[in-house]
Protein backbone atom coordinates (compact mmCIF):
# COMPACT_ATOMS: atom_id res chain seq x y z
CA UNK A 1 0.00 0.00 0.00
CA UNK A 2 1.39 3.61 -0.67
CA UNK A 3 1.81 5.66 2.30
CA UNK A 4 0.54 9.55 1.29
CA UNK A 5 1.54 12.34 3.35
CA UNK A 6 -0.97 14.24 5.05
CA UNK A 7 -3.40 17.03 3.68
CA UNK A 8 -1.62 19.83 4.66
CA UNK A 9 1.86 19.06 3.11
CA UNK A 10 0.28 18.19 0.00
CA UNK A 11 -1.53 21.10 -0.40
CA UNK A 12 1.83 23.33 0.46
CA UNK A 13 3.67 21.29 -2.51
CA UNK A 14 0.46 22.12 -4.72
CA UNK A 15 1.14 25.80 -3.69
CA UNK A 16 4.69 25.74 -3.89
CA UNK A 17 5.74 23.25 -6.41
CA UNK A 18 3.00 21.56 -8.53
CA UNK A 19 5.74 19.84 -10.75
CA UNK A 20 6.75 18.33 -7.54
CA UNK A 21 3.59 16.75 -6.83
CA UNK A 22 2.68 15.92 -10.14
CA UNK A 23 6.18 13.31 -10.16
CA UNK A 24 4.88 12.18 -6.42
CA UNK A 25 1.15 11.56 -7.86
CA UNK A 26 2.61 9.81 -11.13
CA UNK A 27 5.00 7.47 -8.42
CA UNK A 28 2.54 6.72 -6.32
CA UNK A 29 -0.06 5.54 -8.90
CA UNK A 30 2.83 3.67 -10.38
CA UNK A 31 3.81 1.85 -7.12
CA UNK A 32 -0.05 1.19 -6.94
CA UNK A 33 -0.25 -0.48 -10.11
CA UNK A 34 2.50 -2.35 -9.75
CA UNK A 35 1.59 -4.51 -7.24
CA UNK A 36 -1.41 -6.15 -8.99
CA UNK A 37 -2.25 -8.52 -11.50
CA UNK A 38 -1.19 -9.02 -14.65
CA UNK A 39 -4.72 -8.67 -16.04
CA UNK A 40 -5.74 -5.59 -12.97
CA UNK A 41 -2.78 -3.90 -13.86
CA UNK A 42 -3.51 -3.52 -17.44
CA UNK A 43 -7.47 -2.66 -16.14
CA UNK A 44 -5.80 -0.14 -14.17
CA UNK A 45 -3.53 1.03 -16.85
CA UNK A 46 -5.95 1.32 -19.30
CA UNK A 47 -7.83 3.48 -16.83
CA UNK A 48 -5.50 5.60 -15.82
CA UNK A 49 -5.12 6.82 -19.18
CA UNK A 50 -8.67 7.77 -19.50
CA UNK A 51 -8.52 9.33 -17.16
CA UNK A 52 -5.14 11.76 -17.63
CA UNK A 53 -6.96 12.28 -21.12
CA UNK A 54 -10.17 13.40 -19.45
CA UNK A 55 -8.48 15.68 -17.07
CA UNK A 56 -6.28 17.45 -20.63
CA UNK A 57 -9.58 18.37 -22.17
CA UNK A 58 -10.86 20.07 -19.00
CA UNK A 59 -11.21 23.77 -19.28
CA UNK A 60 -11.29 24.19 -15.53
CA UNK A 61 -11.15 22.71 -12.04
CA UNK A 62 -14.37 22.39 -11.96
CA UNK A 63 -14.89 20.39 -14.96
CA UNK A 64 -11.80 18.23 -13.89
CA UNK A 65 -14.01 17.58 -10.61
CA UNK A 66 -17.05 16.39 -12.86
CA UNK A 67 -14.88 14.18 -15.29
CA UNK A 68 -13.50 12.71 -12.36
CA UNK A 69 -16.52 11.71 -10.63
CA UNK A 70 -18.42 10.87 -13.81
CA UNK A 71 -15.49 8.09 -14.20
CA UNK A 72 -15.89 7.21 -10.73
CA UNK A 73 -19.71 6.56 -10.69
CA UNK A 74 -19.21 4.71 -13.99
CA UNK A 75 -16.92 2.39 -12.28
CA UNK A 76 -18.76 2.01 -8.92
CA UNK A 77 -21.72 1.30 -11.28
CA UNK A 78 -20.44 -1.65 -13.01
CA UNK A 79 -18.36 -3.11 -9.63
CA UNK A 80 -22.18 -3.09 -7.83
CA UNK A 81 -23.75 -4.79 -10.95
CA UNK A 82 -20.69 -7.36 -10.74
CA UNK A 83 -21.25 -8.26 -6.76
CA UNK A 84 -25.18 -7.80 -7.03
CA UNK A 85 -25.30 -10.03 -10.04
CA UNK A 86 -21.61 -12.15 -10.79
CA UNK A 87 -22.88 -15.31 -12.78
CA UNK A 88 -24.37 -12.45 -15.47
CA UNK A 89 -21.09 -10.32 -15.51
CA UNK A 90 -19.29 -13.11 -15.98
CA UNK A 91 -20.94 -14.52 -19.15
CA UNK A 92 -20.95 -10.45 -20.22
CA UNK A 93 -17.40 -10.24 -20.08
CA UNK A 94 -16.34 -13.15 -21.56
CA UNK A 95 -19.20 -12.99 -24.47
CA UNK A 96 -17.63 -13.33 -27.61
CA UNK A 97 -19.01 -12.48 -31.31
CA UNK A 98 -19.20 -15.44 -33.38
CA UNK A 99 -18.04 -14.90 -36.82
CA UNK A 100 -18.73 -17.06 -39.74
CA UNK A 101 -15.26 -17.63 -41.55
CA UNK A 102 -15.33 -18.95 -44.78
CA UNK A 103 -12.20 -21.00 -45.77
CA UNK A 104 -8.72 -19.12 -46.37
CA UNK A 105 -9.17 -15.77 -46.76
CA UNK A 106 -6.17 -16.08 -49.22
CA UNK A 107 -8.48 -18.42 -51.13
CA UNK A 108 -11.24 -18.06 -52.81
CA UNK A 109 -14.38 -19.81 -50.90
CA UNK A 110 -15.61 -21.86 -54.10
CA UNK A 111 -12.90 -22.44 -55.98
CA UNK A 112 -13.84 -22.82 -59.80
CA UNK A 113 -13.47 -26.01 -61.80
CA UNK A 114 -11.09 -26.25 -64.59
Amino acid sequence: MVKLPDFDTMMQLHKDAPEALERHHQGWISKLVSNESKDTKRRLQGLQFRIEMELRLAKNPTARFLKIFGITQEEFTELNYCLTNPLEAIVETHKADIVKLYGNPYQPSHPSKN
